[in-house]
């Protein structure tokens, strides 16, 4: 009874949240409202915007699909395309933010592959780490980019050298675990033990997690770059909403450097999708960068991408109203299998 008491009220819990932030970072200063009447008095520049944001979506849907095909799930692309549309609906605007979309992309992968649910399980986990590893890679790119205004912060300077150690170290820190998991027998046999520890847990994920992904270093490469491509574009929106607001005195590399960081705070699950939160983080990001604070409302340039990225996914609404009774079956069916 707790629990499902538990599961109404947090919703809403975060829906207060949500709107309690907004409101203390338009009084802060952070937020300009006014500033929305700029984007939207150009249509056709606003729908090209939306347009960008739907093929960035895409294409990250696309890559979703090609991690699938890795383990051979064969999810129609089609499907996949629909699927990620109704996660990217869920997760905007239905309890349980990015868990209900991931709930219901496995729910989906596990009805095409009864079979291969942990398969389907690993492949949103790489789905996510690959999604990660290219946000940090642009993320490197916009600090060599902008790399005097980043040096001139001592907390900025911790933070690029972070990023950089993660992009430069993952490569080789990757082919040493290959190489460790395929050829070390005390690893063999702590994952085939009857009662693995947490550890042995961990170990056992990772195992089976290289394993699957081992013999597909091509597949790998290709997700990764259409990630990059896919988030360049939704990055370039969010430049683009810079320049047509010009706020500030910060540039498009910093809004590219501050937009990853916001991305990450996105999901910190405070608040529905991020909402406050990422914006927060942006404003923070830029107003640091500055060289003369301007007391600019930065956190609206995200807040403006936001908004184009809800437009974005709205096609996901008749997807899933159409489809609502499915999703809702298959979710349970999918809940009712365990891993083999």
């Amino acid at each position: 009874m707790h629990e499902r008491l538990g599961r109404r009220v947090m919703p809403i819990l975060k829906i207060v949240v949500a709107g309690l932030l907004v409101g203390y970072l338009w009084n802060q200063g952070k937020l300009d409202f006014s500033a929305l009447s700029v984007l939207f008095a150009s249509p056709w520049r606003l729908l090209g915007m939306v347009l960008l944001c739907m093929l960035g979506y895409s294409l990250t849907g696309y890559r979703w699909i090609l991690l699938l095909r890795a383990l051979r799930i064969h999810l129609p692309c089609a499907w996949g395309q629909m699927v990620t549309y109704i996660g990217i609906f869920s997760n905007l605007f239905l309890p349980g933010g990015n868990m209900a979309g991931d709930a219901l992309r496995l729910a989906y992968a596990v009805r095409c592959a009864p079979t291969h649910r942990p398969e389907a399980l690993i492949s949103l986990f790489m789905d996510r780490i690959v999604g990660l590893y290219a946000m940090l890679v642009i993320c490197v790119a916009a600090i060599l980019i902008n790399l005097d205004a980043v040096m001139r912060v001592p907390v900025l300077q911790g933070v690029a050298l972070a990023v950089f150690a993660i992009v430069l170290g993952a490569p080789p820190l990757g082919l040493l675990l290959l190489r460790f998991v395929r050829g070390n027998a005390w690893l063999q046999r702590v994952v085939s033990a009857p009662e693995p520890g947490r550890l042995a847990r961990i170990l056992i994920r990772l195992n089976e997690i290289i394993r699957l992904y081992g013999h597909s270093a091509g597949m790998l490469m290709l997700a990764f770059l259409l990630s990059l491509l896919a988030q360049g574009l939704l990055l370039f929106v969010l430049i683009l909403v810079g320049m047509t607001l010009n706020l500030g005195s910060v540039g498009p590399a910093d809004h590219a450097f501050a937009t990853v960081w916001a991305w990450i705070a996105n999901f910190i699950p405070l608040t529905p999708g991020g909402i406050g939160v990422g914006e927060a983080a942006f404003d923070h990001i830029c107003r640091m960068l500055e060289s003369v604070p301007s007391g600019a409302a930065y956190g609206t340039i995200f807040l403006v991408f936001r908004m184009l990225g809800i437009l974005a996914g709205l096609p996901g609404l008749p997807a899933y109203l159409f489809f609502r009774n499915d999703i809702d079956a298959i979710i349970r069916e999918s809940a009712g299998r365990s891993p083999r």
